[in-house]
């Protein structure tokens, strides 16, 4: 079991994100959160939401998460990361999202590829 904690944006994989879970990584989604709770209805929430959870992001929208980064850095705000979703990998691939996140976890685990205030790229295996 990982020390690391994610949450999936909306428009990453939901059947990798019940492989990971079933494999005891702790992982939530934001659509299951919405379908839950209500909430996180935009980018800058999920990102507090995460922050606030100590929750790494996990996302495809590199267009509004990177400028987000940005903003919670210069703001001082901490947070656990972003980790971004290569065009690569494509929406409907489970293997290749489950593989690419574990894949990370493995180097983390290492001490290679913190994102801790920053963001990041998963690899394509």
């Amino acid at each position: 079991m990982s020390a690391f904690r994610f949450l999936f944006d909306e428009h990453v994989s939901g059947p990798a994100f019940n492989l990971l879970a079933a494999d005891g990584i702790d992982v939530r989604h934001v659509a299951v959160i919405r379908g839950t709770f209500g909430g996180l209805e935009d980018d800058p929430a999920i990102l507090a939401f995460a922050a606030d959870e100590g929750r790494i992001v996990i996302t495809r929208n590199y267009r509004d998460f990177a400028p987000l980064v940005d903003v919670f850095n210069r703001q001082g705000r901490a947070f656990s990361g972003v980790l971004f979703v290569p065009t690569s990998i494509a929406g409907s691939d489970v293997t290749g999202h489950v593989e690419a996140i574990k894949s990370w976890l493995a180097e983390a685990t290492d001490g290679r590829g913190s994102v801790q205030n920053t963001y990041g790229w998963l690899s394509s295996v």
